[in-house]
């Protein structure tokens, strides 16, 4: 009986890019990348799958044509392997690289160099994607300290997080009045606080009874900013009192509406 091998031939996808200055200066055009990387092939018994080509194209970005439907490619599977000629001919940044392949590895995609040491195919390469790995998650944190540094810095400046809400709009990054909503935005507090029926304010204002409790259970409108579940004063100016805020939400809390029908 003859026993056929179940091993699959990998699938691989050639990248090559060069710049028009690139090119010029060291020769190393997109036809002579790809004759190295099919080569590679050969050698190895690779199947190719498609050969993706971004000519006159800076490695300062991933935003290229054929990059961008080379991962598109990748998030479907279609092959197993991605070969450059040079590492520099997919990204010259770090971080772009780092998180591309982290991207890569969760989809069992493999990345190869011709030229360099870098083959996530290998022992070592597996320990390359380790080391990814942990650039990737320090790469996460710092973006997320960054991010929390810009919104401490606003909440120090009292500007709001978030889109302006209903009765408000923004100049120049600060939430100011809305000249045609925050009138009215006062009157359908001061309707509340009488005690008339939300039913009767939405039919009114023509809102949804889930969008009424929104507005009365925001804090933005009493001059606050809400951060980390913490209020802050804001540097807008208010559209109610706090006295009426808490009054509004200890009834609404009491009795789950600002009133009887």
């Amino acid at each position: 009986m003859i026993h056929q091998s179940t091993t699959k031939i990998p699938k691989v996808a050639i990248y090559s890019r060069v710049s028009t200055e690139e090119q010029a200066r060291e020769g190393l055009s997109v036809d002579a990348q790809i004759e190295k990387c099919e080569a590679y092939c050969k050698a190895r018994g690779w199947e190719i799958y498609r050969v993706y080509k971004d000519a006159g194209f800076s490695a300062g970005s991933l935003d290229r044509p054929s990059m961008e439907l080379m991962l598109r490619d990748a998030n479907e599977s279609k092959f197993n392997i991605i070969l450059v000629y040079k590492i520099d001919r997919f990204s010259r940044k770090l971080r772009d690289l780092i998180l591309v392949l982290e991207s890569l590895k969760e989809k069992d995609i493999n990345f190869t160099s011709v030229t360099e040491q870098i083959d996530t195919t290998s022992a070592m390469g597996e320990a390359f994607f380790q080391i990814i790995g942990v650039f990737a998650q320090l790469e996460r944190g710092m973006v997320k300290e960054r991010v929390e540094l810009a919104f401490d810095k606003k909440i120090g400046m009292g500007e709001s997080l978030s889109r302006a809400p209903l009765g408000y709009v923004y100049e120049n990054k600060k939430l100011v009045p809305d000249p045609q909503n925050s009138e009215k935005l006062k009157e359908l507090f001061e309707m509340a606080e009488m005690g008339i029926s939300y039913k009767v304010i939405c039919e009114k204002f023509n809102i949804q009874p889930s969008t009424f409790y929104s507005i009365i259970k925001n804090p933005v409108y009493t001059g606050k900013v809400k951060y980390k579940g913490e209020l802050y004063k804001g540097s807008h100016k208010p559209l109610i009192s706090e006295e009426v805020f808490n009054k509004l939400n200890s009834l609404e809390t009491r009795n789950g509406s600002t009133s009887s029908e």
